[in-house]
């Protein structure tokens, strides 16, 4: 569709209008807007956020963590997509699917050809819109601009700019309006602000606006050509309680990026925020009711759907079916291979305190390079593995990104910097440690864990703030990866070439089963009396 000139509608899966919405001036040269409808329209609002790749059924533990069952998995999603809105249609009720953002980053098959089949496979679920998220922008910006113009999924951000310009980008679109129970709902796409700390260089030369001040831009080029606005962003939690506030007159705001499990959605004000945690796992179900001739919300139910039942034939989506198939049996040859074995699990339990997982892998980091402290961060661990045998799909899942080791030099007190902003921060997922102690106070409110710096330790013996300590960490910190610009500023620095997961697998391959750290490398001590 030329995006200049056109106001016509376009036909979507299930034959509902939609319009590629573009600036007001050319709205208002539309033709003028339908009659609203004249009673009560009911709505089912289908959503998925964080689906990292996730082509095969994951292990369940939040149902049964001794015996967990198979759930989720692009296909199972597919399927219930499927299922819902073929009753739904039957019902007489439009049906909106929703994708929060992240799409491929996280497995095997979701990185072959730097994501672009897995997005295929996605696109082929048939949403509505579809979120950027920040790990589209892990393969740097040419790639995500070549994947989207190929594989052409709905996606829509509003708030990412040209940092020259201060225009929106041109390759996607702000929103996307599409007609549902005869009202026109615009979808508007937004990002996290956070996303050039979180992912390849190139998102730095681009502006990512906040999301409540780009809302109140959006409403004003809309104007009355939308019936009510439906934010669908990689915003996580948090962020969707900002927008909910700065907005109190949003119904429902779809989210993702926090990988939060909301069962019955969140409230802020009359604001309803969803998300359906991560991997394919569930499917968040959102019900409306709304008043026809004003468009208003008038009850708004969330619920998240379990996976747990491999799908009828009937219910299948079998383009999807043959796409994960393909990925798959592409993955499978080399994932499959058993690399080692564990004596007891490697977890990401402990936290805010040290992991096993993130331990383990900063032990590795310390022994290969002989530096005095290895740091890694806790995002960057996205499994857990279980004890027995491991195969090199389990490494590589707990290991995802291309991250290598990375070689600095910190004073002690630059050192102190990085621990204390990782023991005291809250906008990242915290450090895990080799060769230091941190010693901490701990606080309490309600149930969450607050932790504060006290001191720290090399080598047992206590930090000298003038003395320069050699630092090994991964190369997405090193790059000022969650926000430590300081590591970014930091010379001299080296790299050792080897990925974080290949590094793993070399330990796993040298034979004797391997017992995971631990030792404490977080110390709470008492608080003064």
């Amino acid at each position: 569709m030329d995006r200049s000139t056109s106001c016509a509608f376009v036909r979507a899966p299930l034959a509902r209008r939609v319009l590629f919405a573009l600036p007001a001036l050319l709205l208002a040269a539309c033709a003028g807007a339908p009659p609203r409808p004249s009673g009560p329209v009911e709505l089912v609002v289908l959503h998925v956020n964080d689906m990292h790749g996730q082509v095969h059924p994951r292990r369940a533990t939040w149902v049964d963590r001794n015996n967990p069952p198979l759930a989720g998995g692009l296909p199972r999603v597919a399927a219930y997509v499927k299922r819902v809105r073929e009753e739904e249609q039957r019902a007489g009720r439009d049906v909106l699917v929703l994708d929060g953002g992240d799409w491929h980053q996280g497995t095997p098959e979701g990185l072959l050809d730097q994501g672009r089949e897995f997005v295929r496979a996605l696109a082929a679920v048939g949403f509505d819109a579809m979120a950027l998220g920040n790990h589209e922008f892990d393969h740097g910006v040419d790639s995500m601009r070549a994947l989207l113009a190929d594989v052409q999924p709905p996606v829509v951000c509003a708030n990412l700019r040209e940092r020259a310009s201060g225009e929106r980008v041109a390759w996607t679109e702000p929103w996307r309006i599409v007609e549902a129970g005869g009202l026109r709902v615009a979808l508007v796409g937004f990002v996290t602000p956070e996303t050039p700390s979180i992912t390849h260089p190139d998102a730095r030369t681009y502006d990512f606006t906040d999301p409540a001040q780009e809302l109140t831009r959006v409403k004003r080029e809309l104007g009355s050509s939308a019936d009510w606005i439906l934010p669908l962003g990689h915003i996580g939690v948090d962020e969707a309680l900002a927008l909910a506030r700065a907005h109190p007159e949003l119904p429902l705001i779809v989210t993702g990026h926090s990988h939060t499990f909301l069962r019955e959605g969140r409230r802020e004000g009359g604001t309803l925020i969803v998300q359906a945690g991560a991997k394919a796992s569930v499917v968040g179900r959102v019900e409306l009711t709304l008043d026809g001739p004003s468009a208003t919300v008038t009850s708004a139910k969330a619920q998240l759907v379990e996976l747990l039942e491999a799908p009828s034939a009937a219910q299948r989506n079998e383009r999807v079916e043959t796409l994960c198939a393909q990925l798959a049996a592409r993955a499978e040859s080399a994932m499959g291979e058993v690399v080692g074995e564990l004596s007891a699990p490697l977890t990401t339990w402990g936290k805010p305190y040290s992991t096993s997982a993130g331990s383990w892998i900063c032990d590795l980091m310390r022994a290969r390079t002989g530096v005095d402290v290895a740091f890694h961060n806790r995002g960057g661990v996205r499994a857990e593995i279980d004890a027995g045998p491991v195969t090199r799909r389990e490494v590589f899942e707990m290991s995802p990104f291309d991250n290598n080791i990375a070689l600095l030099e910190l004073t002690g007190a630059e050192l102190e910097q990085i621990v204390r902003a990782a023991t005291e921060g809250t906008a990242h997922s915290g450090l895990d440690y080799s060769g230091c102690v941190v010693r901490v106070r701990e606080s309490r409110e309600h149930s969450a864990v607050q932790l504060n710096f006290v001191s720290l330790e090399i080598g047992g013996k206590p930090l000298e703030r003038e003395k320069r300590y050699r630092i090994a960490t991964n190369s997405y910190l090193a790059a000022g990866g969650d926000g430590f610009d300081l590591l970014a500023r930091s010379m001299p620095r080296s790299e050792d070439p080897i990925l974080i997961r290949d590094l793993t697998e070399l330990e796993f391959k040298r034979g004797a089963p391997i017992a995971p750290p631990t030792d404490a490398r977080i110390v709470a001590q008492e608080s003064a009396p």
